[in-house]
């Protein structure tokens, strides 16, 4: 096949197989990292990206979860500009398919230059095509695509694969400008995500690769250039760990054993086996991704705990397989045999896996299908390199293994549009999850949240309590569980799960914030304050918190802590049209009316479809009687808002000292019509008619 057949035919099957993502929408993870993430709206300053981490935390608190990809952030940011300042799914979406082509078609010289036989050498026949293909189409790459927190990996891929490109060119031209090249190209990458670091592994490992005649052409390793080489790669990656863990203040994130329970067992067998399982689905998953699910945390595969465990025999079988091939490739070096393609694979498959397999620090979660997008791809090299081989024995069978070896293409091809479409709301996502880990105590969580948002109290209630049932430990279902009963007024029950919440997680800003809610309704002001400032003190921007302690210091009639309180709302977010509004009506009942049309424009600037906002600032360019802007503010209130009928009444009012009596009566008897209940139109309105009369 001609190489642009072969491209064309790469980007055709991304695009088929992600099409249907484009019209998905923010599920999951991107939730935090993007709409509650203020780093991606271009009016917070550039710098506030590389002093957060992923979600928009500071970097250097105890309570961060310690990711720090500033560039992936700044992706999110141009789709925000590119759709005017807006949270366009679509935009995110379409992203993430043209940047997902992209990796796939950078598979294909990467991979030919594994498989070429001599340094001047091009690779003759099709396995990187048939390598790349089977890559496009696997469908574990579904999470990454589908889910816009996957665009982290994306990027990450794609300049890794950029690296062992520029990295061949430092090699063959023997360029000290092309290595400084490659030394800032993987540091941007580390900048999309972590894991990028082992893509200086995979370049030792290259090199040597390169390096495949006879014992020899070994002192060959000696070589200055060689030196310089691995020299500058080592030093590179030391630094950027240095500078790493600086930036996150030299702490490692906090994570639980709900995030990742084998990371927190006590018993070393446990950890083994556990870790070695978890190896062994991991391997599962490239095989025969069938069974995927947004989260395997928590209870979704419980521990290997007793000795008469029947999982036990699958890691002994994994580890038998693993012995068998380390013993062959190992035995192929000390034979001085040349490293081959299959070398190139396998590292390509452990190397970026390391970072997740718990070996060199813990991580939080069990295991995450985006982490093997990068690991796939040396696992398809292999699957297609080991189809050769069987070709290669058996001319015979030939027709039949290209037959078997699109099928499955074809097979991971629907899996993968079946899988997206799960990905395209949360509803299906989480309901989903249960086919494959009822167990699991967060999917149980998330279903009972989407039940909340849907206002069916019913469900989230049961699924809450589910949650709790499979881990009576889960603070954030606690949390949640906690707010609903709340809402029930049933503040005591309330209570105690936000206390037990704390006492699982004492940092939990959102548990002391809901805290203080609970007791403010109380009537304990004082502690409902104290719990407010531990939430600020954990979490320093949470403008909710701000909102509800400004509240509280209104109900105290204390005006100027209240009006500082919102103003740290408004400031960490410009959208909270709450804040804003009892910030407008509080100046306004202390007669600051300049301040209120000030401050209301600013408002309005960032929240300039709120009927809230012009319904204020129309309250009070009528009271200084500037009707004539009062009156356009009411207008437009009632246009975003029609069917409020406090907007008709109010200008009703408007136009009744105005002087504009046909319209006043207009306006009250539509506010009476939404309302009937509204005495003090009633009222208005029959001393309008009475004047008349």
């Amino acid at each position: 096949m001609e190489k642009s057949k072969k491209y064309i035919t790469i980007s055709v099957a991304a695009f088929i197989c992600y099409c249907n993502t484009l019209w998905g929408s923010f599920v999951f993870d991107d939730t935090e990292a993007i709409i509650k993430n203020k780093d991606v709206m271009p009016y917070i300053p550039l710098n506030e990206i590389f002093r957060n981490d992923f979600w928009g935390s500071n970097i250097s608190l105890n309570s961060s979860h310690k990711s720090y990809r500033p560039l992936t952030i700044l992706s999110y940011r141009l789709n925000v500009l590119y759709s005017s300042n807006k949270l366009d799914a679509f935009q995110f979406h379409a992203t993430n398919v043209i940047l997902y082509g992209l990796l796939c078609l950078l598979t294909i010289p990467v991979f030919e230059l594994f498989l070429r036989k001599k340094k001047s050498q091009k690779s003759v026949d099709d396995t990187a095509y048939l390598s790349s293909l089977l890559f496009t189409v696997h469908p574990i790459h579904t999470e990454c695509v589908a889910g816009l927190v996957g665009r982290a990996d994306i990027l990450c891929s794609i300049l890794f694969f950029v690296v062992i490109l520029l990295y061949d060119k430092v090699i063959s031209k023997k360029s000290f400008l092309l290595l400084c090249i490659v030394v800032v190209t993987t540091a941007a990458a580390v900048l999309c995500k972590e894991t990028a670091i082992t893509v200086l592994g995979v370049c030792v490992v290259y090199d040597l690769f390169l390096l495949k005649k006879q014992r020899k052409d070994w002192c060959n390793i000696f070589s200055i250039y060689f030196i310089i080489r691995t020299t500058t790669l080592v030093v590179t990656g030391l630094v950027i760990l240095f500078y790493r863990y600086k930036i996150m203040n030299f702490e490692g994130p906090t994570f639980t054993s709900i995030d990742n329970p084998a990371a927190y067992a006590d018993n070393i067998f446990v950890r083994i086996f556990s870790y070695n399982y978890i190896y062994f689905l991991n391997l599962l998953l490239l095989l025969w991704p069938q069974w995927l699910c947004f989260d395997w945390s928590m209870g979704c595969l419980p521990l290997i705990e007793r000795i008469s465990d029947k999982r036990i025999l699958i890691v002994l079988f994994f580890w038998i397989i693993i012995l068998i091939s380390a013993h062959n490739l190992v035995k192929k070096v000390i034979e001085n045999r040349f490293l081959d393609a299959k070398t190139m694979a396998i590292s390509l498959i452990i190397l970026p896996f390391l970072p997740a397999s718990n070996l060199f620090l813990k991580v939080g979660f069990v295991i995450a299908e985006r982490t093997l997008l990068l690991p796939s791809a040396g696992f398809c090299l292999l699957v297609v390199i080991g189809l050769k081989k069987i070709e290669t024995f058996s001319p015979s069978h030939k027709s039949t293994l290209v037959v078997l070896f699109y099928t499955v293409c074809v097979i991971f091809s629907l899996r993968s549009i079946q899988r997206n479409f799960e990905w395209l709301k949360e509803e299906t996502l989480f309901t989903s999850a249960l086919n494959v880990c009822p167990l699991n105590a967060k999917v149980h969580y998330n279903i009972a949240k989407i039940a909340g948002d849907q206002n069916n109290k019913t469900l989230a209630l049961a699924e809450y309590k589910k949650a709790l049932e499979l881990n009576p430990n889960y603070e954030q279902a606690m949390n949640n569980l906690a707010n609903l009963l709340r809402e029930e007024r049933k503040f005591d029950e309330a209570e105690a799960l936000l206390r037990k919440a704390l006492d699982v997680r004492p940092n939990f800003a959102a548990a002391w914030m809901n805290l203080g809610i609970v007791l403010t309704n109380l009537n304990r002001t004082e502690e409902a304050e104290h719990c407010y400032k531990t939430a600020i003190k954990y979490r320093n921007k949470y403008p909710d918190c701000y909102y509800n302690l400004g509240n509280l210091y209104l109900d105290q009639k204390r005006n100027d802590e209240a009006l500082e309180a919102w103003e740290m709302a408004v400031l960490y977010r410009p959208t909270h049209v709450a804040a804003w509004s009892n910030t407008l009506v509080l100046l306004d009942s202390m007669r600051q009316y300049d301040k209120v049309l000030e401050l209301g424009i600013t408002a309005l600037i960032h929240n300039p479809k709120s009927p809230a906002l012009h319904f204020s600032l129309a309250n009070t360019l009528g009271k200084i009687q500037q009707f004539k802007k009062a009156e356009s503010h009411f207008l437009e209130a009632i246009n975003l808002n029609p069917n409020n009928a406090l907007y008709h009444s109010n200008l009703g009012v408007l136009y009744h000292r105005w002087g504009k009596i046909d319209k006043a009566r207009e306006m009250y008897k539509k506010a009476l019509q939404i309302d009937p209940r509204m005495k003090t139109t009633e009222i208005n309105l029959r001393k309008l008619i009475n004047a008349q009369d």
